[in-house]
Parts: structure tokens; sequence; C-alpha cells
């Protein structure tokens, strides 16, 4: 029997309730590993705007990941408008977050009230802890529901700060609760290329792993030491940024033959975007056609032959970052 349309029909979702009922459509639900990205990159946006230096993951023996970071520390004073703590508000409500603006964060991965909102949303347990103003504080939350209300559990000193977010993925919204170990190095790894000085350290306590990485010179010397074993040309990548109030792209290159698969990677706003997309394209294209112009204006090319894309874009090991 068909049910009749009308106003009576329409669902009116509200809190996380939109995320627990279609999770597909706010992350990836094969594995939590998703969840995992969306806490790491509040902690890097930290460091990208200045505040934090390294960061710590661990995933624990149960399944569970803990990310810490020596930042701010989330808001804990009361919101003006909704009348709960800072940090209640980010892990409870969809579309929550300082980054909307470019008051608090210039350039942001994943968007704070969006992003940490629906990893409480998925899972069956979360704690926030949180160092700021000379306190730290701590709040609870089971099945996406404030268990425990912020509360203060020690005093630290003022200099003290950052944000410590451990949860459990809930396995009823994925193939496999488990987050995989060697995806979230990747990941971890090339957050650290692309936050030069940020230092950030991995631990598994179950199979016992340790990874730690810093990378100093960022862009280049990650796709250096990825090519290796390769005929490298430049053997320094050929390396560049150009940064404005608005946004900027990084950029690293070099050519390598005796590598079947030389490394080509993009990011926007530390989000790997491994399809590609116009920023990866414009940056083949605008060097293509430089190069072709570079051999034509000093009569380098030798006649009969024209340079296609191909020529170019085949053996390139790319590193693009792009802000905005």
């Amino acid at each position: 029997m068909v049910r009749e349309y009308n106003a009576e029909s329409i669902e009116v979702l509200s809190g996380l309730d939109p995320v627990r009922k279609r999770p597909g459509m706010y992350t990836e639900t094969s594995r939590p590993n998703h969840l995992a990205l969306e806490v790491i990159d509040n902690s890097v946006d930290e460091a990208l705007a200045g505040y934090a230096k390294s960061i710590d993951v661990v995933l624990h023996k149960d399944g569970s990941l803990s990310v810490s970071d020596d930042g701010r520390g989330m808001p804990v004073d009361v919101h003006p408008e909704e009348g709960i703590p800072g940090v209640e508000l980010i892990f409870t409500r969809l579309h929550a977050g300082a980054k909307f603006s470019n008051q608090d964060y210039k350039f942001s991965g994943g968007l704070h009230g969006v992003g940490v909102s629906v990893v409480n949303a998925l899972s069956s347990s979360l704690k926030a802890e949180i160092k700021r103003g000379g306190k730290k504080y701590s709040i609870e939350f089971k099945d996406s529901e404030k268990k425990k209300d912020l509360k203060v559990i020690d005093e630290v000193g003022k200099r003290n700060t950052g944000t410590k977010v451990t949860f459990s993925p809930d396995p009823n919204f994925f193939d496999t609760p488990k987050i995989s170990s060697t995806q979230l190095m990747a990941a971890l790894k090339a957050k650290a290329v692309l936050s030069p000085g940020l230092s950030i350290s991995y631990k598994d306590e179950k199979k016992g792993i340790k990874e730690k990485w810093c990378f100093l010179e960022g862009l280049a010397a990650y796709l250096k030491d990825s090519n290796k074993g390769g005929d490298l040309i430049p053997v320094e990548p050929f390396e560049g940024e150009h940064i404005t109030d608005e946004g900027g792209i990084t950029w690293a290159i070099q050519w390598v033959r005796g590598i079947e698969d030389p490394l080509s990677e993009s990011y926007v706003n530390l989000i790997p975007t491994t399809q590609g997309g116009t920023h990866v394209n414009g940056l083949r294209s605008g060097l293509t056609d430089a190069l072709k112009e570079f051999c034509d204006f000093r009569s380098l090319t030798p006649k009969g032959i024209k340079i296609t894309a191909d020529d170019i874009g085949k053996r390139i090991a790319v590193q693009l970052f792009l802000q905005n």
C-alpha cells in the first residue's frame, strides 16, 4: 500500500541522528580510518595555525585510538547562544566550529565541528581531555550522547595546553571496526611532510609498532626520499610556493627514470586528493606549456618533433599541496 505523501511524511532528524542513520553520507564505512583522520586533522590544523608542535597517536590493544596535541586546547567556556561548553558543542552538533571564517584558522583540513561530531556519532565511546588555562578538563560520550558533563579533573601549568581525544569506533557502522595501521601510518607521514617542523609520533600497542616523523624541509625532502633508487632529474627537486591571504600552493617536482611508478600525490588543505583534480591538471598543463615555450624560444626542439603532455608528464613525480 502506497503511503500518502504529505507534510506528516517528512522526517526531521536532529543532533547527530542524520549521521547515525546514513553514515555513508559522512564517512567511509569500510573501516574507521577516516574517523581517525578527522581527529588528527584538527590537531594538524592547530600546528598549521602556529599553536602546536607535536602530535601523538596511539592505537590501543582494544581497538580504540587516542590523538593528543600540545595546541591551545578545545574551548571549555560556555557558548553565548547555545548555553553549553564549546567542546560539547563541537562533539554534538554538525556544522559547529571555528573554521568557517578565517578568524581562528587561515587554512584547515577537517572541518572542526562537522568532522569530530561525526566521529562522536559513529563511536561507541569518546572521551576528550583538555588542558587549558591552568586546568585539565574531561568530558565523555557514549553512543553519541553525553555520558559525563565537562568537569575539572586536575591542575596543570598555564603553559601546559592541548587536547587529547580517545574514541572507540562503533562496529555497527563499519564493515570492520579495525583501524588499518598501514593506512594510518602512510597518512601520518604525509601530514608530517605537509607541516614542516611538526613532530608526529605513532604507536600500535598490539603490533608493537613505533614510528616518528618530522620533516624540516617539507615536500622536496619527502619527494627525493620516496624516489630513492631512481635516476632523478634534477637531483634536487624543482620546488616553490605562492601564498596569499586567500590561499596558496606549494609544489615539488622531479623526473624519474628506473622506477615504474614515480610518487605523485596531491592534497587540498591536508586532505589527499587521490583522484587528482583541476589543481593537478592545471599544474601539469602549466608545466607542459612552459617547457614547450622554453624549447621553442631557444630552438631546442628537433625539426618535425612536437612536445606533448605525455612527453612531459609520463615520468614525472609531483608533490602538490593546495591551501584555500
